[in-house]
This record gives C-alpha cells, sequence and structure tokens, in this order.
C-alpha cells in the first residue's frame, strides 16, 4: 500500500547465458501498477448483482432499525412495499432482501412502473402470445422469466389502473394471461413494490386502488431521507471518497473539520445518490487538501448554512408559533423553491402551503 492505495508488483526475472552456457541471473524487471487500473470498483456500493446488507453503511438507531427490520422481511415470501424520497436506495435495498432469501438463485427483474407505455409495461409484465405484435414467436413476460425469483417493480404508485387490477389477480394466486392468450400461467415469484409516494394518501384520494394497497401494505419497509439521519453523513461520505478515490487512482484527502457539520445543514434532497454525485464532483475538482465545503458546490447552501432560525417570544402563542412557522418555511423554500416541493418535503397539502407562503410573503432569495 502506498498513500493509501493498493498496488500490484509484478517481478520478471532477466537472465544471460556465458560460454559454459549456464543462466545466470542478471538483473530484475519490477513493473507496478494500481490493483484497480482497468476494472470498475465493484467493493463499495454499486448495484452489483451480489449485493448484500453489509454494503449499507450508517451508524444512526433509525439505520440500524430498518437494516434489522429488512434482514426480518427478507426471507418472507409476501409482497413487500419499499417507501421512500428518490436516492435514497430502495432498488438496493430490495436486491439486498432478495440476495438474503432463499430465492437468491433465481432471478431478480426490475420494471420501472413510470417509464414507460401501459401497453409495453403490460407485454413485459406478462408477456404475448405468439403472432402478437406481429411478432411469430410469444414473448415471456418478466414474471415468468422471474419464476423462482424476484420481480422489483419500481415506483408502483406510477402504475395504470389497468395494470393496477392484473396486478391484484396476480398477487391473489400467482396466475396471470400474456397479452392474446386465453389460458392461465402460474408462477412462483415474490413482487417487491417501492414509491416516493405515500400510497395510503394516493389511495385515499383514488388515485390507486384501495384493494391493491391492502395487499401490498402488510410487509412494508420505510427508508429515511438523509435528513432525517444525520449521523450516517460521515460514514457514507468515507464510503463514496474510498470508492472514487481508487477509480480516480488518487490518494484518500482529509476533510475540513467543519465539513460534516456544513453537509449536516443542507436537507439533501436527492438524498444518498445527490451525496454520491456531490462526493465525486468534489474530488474532481480537488487541487489542495483538505476535502471543504466549496468543492460540493450544493444548491443554495449558503441560504442553509447561514440562516438561523429564533424564537421571537413576544405577543400570544399565535403570534410566537405564526413567527416562528415562517422562519422555518422560509429557511426551507430556498432549498425547495417551489410550493408543491416544500408541500411534499413538510407532507402537508400543497394548498395549505401556498396559502401560507402567500400570507407571509416569503419567495425565492
Amino acid at each position: 500500500m502506498i498513500n493509501g492505495l493498493d498496488y500490484v508488483m509484478e517481478v520478471m526475472p532477466v537472465y544471460i547465458s556465458g560460454d559454459s552456457e549456464e543462466a545466470t541471473l542478471a538483473s530484475t524487471v519490477m513493473i507496478i501498477r494500481s490493483s484497480q487500473s482497468g476494472q470498475a470498483f465493484e467493493d463499495s456500493l454499486p448495484l452489483q448483482n451480489n449485493l448484500g446488507f453489509e454494503h449499507f453503511v450508517g451508524v444512526s438507531n433509525r439505520h440500524k432499525a430498518l437494516m434489522s427490520q429488512a434482514k426480518k422481511l427478507a426471507m418472507l415470501d409476501q409482497p413487500l412495499l419499499i417507501e421512500g424520497e428518490t436516492g435514497t436506495g430502495k432498488e438496493m435495498l430490495a436486491k439486498a432482501c432478495h440476495n438474503r432469501s432463499n430465492r437468491a438463485s433465481f432471478p431478480f427483474l426490475v420494471l420501472s412502473c413510470a417509464s414507460m407505455p401501459d401497453d409495453v409495461a403490460e407485454t413485459e409484465l406478462f408477456g404475448h402470445a405468439p403472432g402478437s405484435f406481429n411478432h411469430e414467436q410469444g414473448h415471456k413476460g418478466i414474471f415468468e422469466q422471474a419464476n423462482g425469483g424476484t420481480v422489483f417493480l419500481d415506483e408502483i404508485g406510477e402504475m395504470s389502473p389497468h395494470l393496477q387490477i392484473k396486478l391484484l389477480r396476480f398477487l391473489q394466486d400467482g396466475t396471470f394471461r400474456r397479452v392474446g392468450e386465453e389460458h392461465e400461467v402460474h408462477v412462483d415469484v415474490r413482487v417487491i413494490a417501492s414509491t416516493r409516494h405515500k400510497l395510503a394518501d394516493l389511495a385515499e384520494s383514488g388515485a390507486f386502488r384501495e384493494d391493491l394497497f391492502y395487499r401490498l401494505n402488510v410487509l412494508t419497509l420505510r427508508i429515511p431521507p438523509l435528513r432525517e439521519r444525520t449521523n450516517d453523513l460521515g460514514p457514507l461520505l468515507d464510503l463514496f471518497i474510498n470508492k472514487y478515490t481508487k477509480q480516480l487512482g488518487m490518494a484518500k484527502p482529509s476533510i475540513a473539520d467543519e465539513l460534516l457539520d456544513q453537509l449536516a445543514n443542507y436537507p439533501w434532497p436527492g438524498n444518498m445518490r445527490q451525496l454520491d454525485n456531490m462526493a465525486l464532483r468534489a474530488l474532481t475538482e480537488l487541487q489542495d487538501e483538505p476535502l471543504s465545503i466549496e468543492l460540493f458546490h450544493l444548491p443554495q447552501l449558503e441560504n442553509v448554512v447561514s440562516t438561523s432560525t429564533s424564537i421571537n417570544l413576544d405577543g400570544s402563542l399565535d403570534d410566537i408559533m405564526k413567527d416562528y412557522e415562517s422562519q422555518v418555511l422560509e429557511r426551507l423554500y430556498q432549498s425547495f423553491p417551489s410550493s408543491r416541493k416544500l408541500a411534499k418535503r413538510l407532507s402537508v397539502s400543497h394548498t395549505s402551503i401556498a396559502n401560507k407562503l402567500r400570507d407571509y410573503g416569503i419567495r425565492k432569495n
């Protein structure tokens, strides 16, 4: 190991032959190269096939409780619902649950419910009969391909009502029909679904079938956002730094004393994915140690760090609460600069936030 990086040394002896035709060792050629050269870094976090719970990093009580519950639910066959904001690692957690289960030797297949038209998604899930869509041969859908394994339905809250009905029937008895066929197919597949929304709210509003929600809402894992477990920032940052310093072939830099406190004051709307990307960007721009907050170029960070929320105790309780509420909204609005984004951050209605922003005269800085 040199300056924190692993290297491989290849030694090749050089022999010469004399008049006696006996080989004599004359010199040695030594080649030293990085052990990571020519291959992608696979030891830390990316979505590799053998991803397990040992790859999840965190020291907070929230993280430990999530891992403990996930390991218990991983062994069951009932549908599993994973809730969490964008960038929290829902697919990674689903993959880890699959790899810890008795289905680990069978396929783990993924379908994004928000990325394709309804008819295409139906074909991808259930397949189609021979002759359909001008194809002479039939096509096996994801459920058939994953027989014995796991199907991960990403952002199930975006699934169309038509597909929700077909999925509900499949969850009831494991049977379905290919598109264009009459006979039924039965498979043994565990369904893990994810959503960045609150399915209970979508079901209450009629945007998601209540019967399907109740079917999915038996086993549930909620991944807390990064801003709710800032104690994990240090281990996560260290993980990403180790990953990218090896990819970039550079020594691991020191970290400024105040960096973690400054990062903890940022709300991280993109969660771990944003921290991962910002760590890479910071390392590519690093000229001299230590690694400082300026290299992260976090949006609106100056407003978040410099704005302190103080409590004015003058007036009635109603006056005090309104003053404090306005300060909180003013501070968060700079990082979530629309009434819809802020409403989603605070888990309240868009109308309520829009009215409060108007009443308090809060605008973007």
